[in-house]
């Protein structure tokens, strides 16, 4: 660790001492010590920066070689990451054009639901309500028609109760008294 950073010190001294051609831009990211691709909060590049100046010699050609390799390392840096952004970028549209196809279909299936709510809603008034509506007069009609048997079976006991006291020849019993709640019949 120590030792990769002293020497890429060293290089960085020697190589603005010495004017040398251009390194290609893989020799340029491998010769930047592993410290560079930390997390910024683990690594301070103006601090190690300061640790790497030389004793002597630091003057304007040695400021301008910092400069012109710091350049360079940020210029690779900056291609390597639109590389990676532009092979990135079908994957991004395939996925925008899903998403918007997703929506497309959310619309749709939110339409298709809210006529379908209509359609049960018209079915439901159309059909079931009426079909309701029979069943509760069908089951009146029938209570009403069990009650009209027991009245007429009761209007049929009291005719014979009548005929047997007048055969019999005794006096006909008083009706009884109404109930205490006043919902008897009048």
């Amino acid at each position: 660790f120590f030792f990769a950073s002293e020497r890429w010190c060293t290089s960085m001294a020697s190589s603005s001492s010495h004017s040398s051609p251009p390194q290609p831009e893989s020799e340029r990211l491998a010769g930047l010590p592993p410290e560079y691709f930390l997390p910024l909060e683990d690594f301070d590049a103006v601090g190690h920066m300061l640790q790497c100046l030389p004793e002597e010699g630091l003057g304007e050609s040695y400021l301008a070689a910092q400069l012109d390799q710091t350049q360079d390392v940020l210029e690779e840096i900056n291609s390597k990451l639109s590389a990676r952004v532009m092979r990135s970028y079908g994957a991004f549209v395939h996925g925008m054009a899903q998403v918007q196809q997703l929506k497309s279909d959310l619309v749709l299936t939110a339409i298709q639901c809210r006529a379908a709510r209509k359609h049960l809603s018209r079915v439901e008034t159309g059909t079931v309500n009426p079909g309701l509506n029979i069943l509760a007069r069908l089951r009146r009609k029938r209570a009403l028609a069990e009650l009209l048997s027991m009245v007429d079976g009761l209007r049929a006991l009291t005719s014979e109760s009548d005929e047997l006291c007048r055969l019999l020849g005794v006096a006909k019993p008083p009706p009884p008294p109404p109930p205490a709640d006043g919902q008897g019949p009048a």
